[in-house]
């Protein structure tokens, strides 16, 4: 490739979605074959790596046609996807920590990797073996699922008809005696009188296997017991497509523990039953993608799988009918997972919908929490019942009003507050703000709301004095008006805008006097006095007119959420806006696009033109 295109020239090519061409790697000085995955703009786009699996964002000025010699060479690198794992909680997105886990240990690595089935399409279903830290070989799927970044998935295994089924049931460890009454358990309850071993080749087959189906049919998993207090931790397994929230209690997690062990040790499967016609609640024996054991229940039949619940988790899996046994397991011990709904939520529609419950996966899944459990039954998981329900008598307010810009034409004094990139900013008109009709000065501290009462600077000031006074945030909604703290340590009005993180909680906000953004802790959330609400977002999202990115760009460091344009280009624009006064005029465009001009004739972007920063947009 570097003969072909090492001398070669730029050549101006509409790029679309799927073109194939040749990309200049600028770093490695290396042409690489690419695939076109998205037109960003005019001059950026998104190319697929396809020798090597990356994504570049790149400027079109990097990429040539490719010949049509190295098209019918087979791409280098084979698209692989793991077996056996599923995103954890039941989501079908798979989450930033398990992609960066995944990142860490594979990229660069080399790794011992085993295909599953090759039909020729992809991507791959394949088994990666390779080193951890310490330099034992793992099983990336397995250690996934350890860490409990991903939920175990039930493939098909290959199994042998002809082996003979062994289930030897042998309890060797101790009673669980805490968890409930000596009355009902006792260690001779759990042992046994005699093993029972069936196989599908000896003529007594059909008796063993009744044995076994009696002691299926004569009873199932007893439900979980209800902890006799009022506060206790516990560890959330996963929530359910219906909101359902599984936990396990905390005290309880070593004794979950020595009952798995005891399962692995004990119980061993080999080769299949004879088809058996499962019924919807029947309790089972599954086992896992892990390979491990688990007790089950059957939730629902059809097409020759099954959907299990693991009783002592709360997950729940379509799986192989072949992949469960009709047995039940140390049935006189409770199983583990407590189902619970959150106190006082209701889902909008009374139907809980996917996002909500991906939320409440990202938010609970995998972490200790604070369990208040009420009388009649219902669980209220209080850590993060502020985040989902406003509390009783917390204010439901409007979103605010905006301001609308002069007809197009006129020519009106404006201040930039924020840019989010050189052709798009946050302005306010200074003319409404103070409510005069000549030049003011474009300083914060001159621009207010002119009402028949206060300003809004004066409330504010109020506000600020007394912010100890206002109740915090209780209400987490989309577009939820509020006061947030500024880095200044002063409080400005806000509006919610989605939840950052999780664990500590942080909220993304919007400054709606300014249009700048902030992610903040709850504690520097407060609820807005209603009388706030009557002053309109004085901040203006508007787009400028008479420029664009520059077709021929060759600065490598771009705005990593607008890569069409450079970072050099967005310090030139703060350069040409901080400090000035300014006007714009407004255009015939139906969304709010405006000329900025320094002076009365002067247009801003002009400067930015001249350092080669942005093309004239005619």
């Amino acid at each position: 490739m570097a003969a072909i295109y090492e001398n070669s020239k730029f050549e101006q090519v509409k790029w679309e979605s799927d073109m194939y061409c040749a990309i200049h790697i600028r770093d490695l000085n290396q042409w690489q074959r690419g695939k076109i995955s998205r037109v960003i703009s005019e001059t950026t786009v998104e190319v697929v790596l396809y020798d090597f699996g990356t994504k570049e964002i790149v400027n079109i000025i990097c990429l040539r046609k490719l010949d049509e010699k190295l098209k019918p060479i087979r791409t280098l690198a084979l698209a692989c996807s793991l077996v056996d794992i599923r995103p954890a909680g039941g989501s079908k997105q798979w989450t930033a920590t398990a992609c960066d886990c995944i990142s860490y240990y594979l990229t660069g690595a080399v790794a011992n990797i085993i295909i599953q089935e090759n039909d020729g399409s992809e991507p791959l279903p394949v088994k990666i073996f390779c080193n951890d830290e310490a330099g034992q070989l793992i099983d990336i799927s397995e250690y996934l699922v350890k860490k409990g970044l991903n939920s175990p998935f039930i493939n098909n295994y290959d199994a042998d008809p002809e082996k003979p089924l062994e289930v030897p049931l042998k309890q060797e460890s101790p009673c669980l005696n805490e968890l409930i009454p000596e009355t009902e358990c006792t260690p001779q309850c759990l042992v046994p009188e005699k093993q029972v071993t069936l196989s599908v080749n000896e003529p007594k087959e059909h008796d063993s296997k009744k044995l076994v189906l009696k002691s299926r049919m004569d009873g199932a998993y007893k439900p979980p017991i209800i902890p006799d207090m009022k506060e206790l931790k516990a560890i959330i397994n996963c929530v359910g497509d219906d909101g359902t929230v599984y936990m396990v209690p905390k005290s309880l997690e070593n004794e979950l523990n020595k009952l798995m062990t005891d399962i692995q040790n004990n119980f061993k499967c080999l080769g299949l039953l004879e088809p058996y016609c499962w019924k919807k609640e029947d309790a089972c024996v599954v086992r896992g993608s892990d390979t491990m054991w688990y007790r089950g229940k059957v939730t629902e039949i059809g097409g020759g799988t099954v959907r299990v619940l693991y009783v002592d988790y709360g997950y729940i899996e379509k799986i192989p009918e072949c992949h469960l046994y009709p047995v039940v397991l140390y049935a006189d011990i409770p199983t583990f997972c407590i189902p619970c709904q959150l106190y006082k939520i209701v889902p909008v529609g009374n139907f809980w919908q996917q996002d909500a419950v991906e939320l409440l996966q990202e938010l609970l899944t995998k972490r200790v929490v604070e369990i208040h459990l009420l009388y009649f039954g219902k669980k209220e998981l209080s850590r993060w019942q502020e985040l989902l329900l406003s509390e009783a008598g917390a204010p439901v307010l409007p979103p605010y009003t905006m301001l609308t810009l002069p007809i197009p034409g006129e020519l009106f004094p404006v201040s930039v507050k924020h840019l989010v990139s050189p052709n798009k900013v946050y302005v306010i008109n200074v003319c409404l703000i103070t409510g005069l009709n000549q030049q003011s000065d474009t300083e914060d501290n001159d621009v207010s709301w002119d009402l028949e009462s206060e300003s809004l600077d004066q409330v504010l000031k109020h506000c600020n004095q007394n912010v100890e006074s206002l109740p915090f945030l209780t209400d987490f909604r989309p577009e939820m008006p509020c006061l947030a703290e500024y880095n200044d340590g002063l409080w400005y009005r806000a509006k919610l805008l989605s939840v950052k993180e999780f664990d500590p909680v942080n909220i993304l906000v919007k400054f709606v006097d300014y249009g700048s953004t902030g992610k903040l802790p709850t504690s520097r959330l407060r609820q807005i006095p209603s009388h706030l609400m009557q002053y309109p977002a004085q901040a203006v999202k508007v787009l400028l007119a008479g420029f664009k990115p520059p077709l021929y760009d060759t600065e490598k460091k771009r705005i990593p959420y607008c890569p069409e344009w450079s970072m050099q280009a967005l310090w030139a624009m703060i350069d040409c806006l901080q400090g000035k006064k300014l006007y714009a005029s407004t255009t015939q465009s139906p969304e709010h696009t405006v000329f900025l001009y320094e002076d009365e004739q002067c247009l801003v972007h002009m400067k930015l033109v001249e350092m080669g920063l942005a093309d004239l947009d005619q």
